[in-house]
């Protein structure tokens, strides 16, 4: 029963394959997610203005 795939010995490897992917990912996640956030908060914004109310009926009724 020892040549059984999925020993401890290979989950150990894919334990530490898994952690360094994860720790990775996570990483450079982050530095995208700021560089984002500062690109989207220095875009020109313009002054919000309400559509008139009650709006104008241009079509059939």
């Amino acid at each position: 029963m020892s040549s059984v795939p999925g020993g401890s010995g290979e989950n150990i490897i894919y334990t530490f394959f898994l952690s360094a992917q994860t720790y990775s990912t996570l990483s450079t996640d982050g530095a995208r997610f700021s560089d984002r956030i500062t690109e989207i908060n220095a875009r020109p914004k313009k002054e919000w203005v309400p559509k008139p109310w009650p709006p104008t009926s241009t079509g059939t009724e």
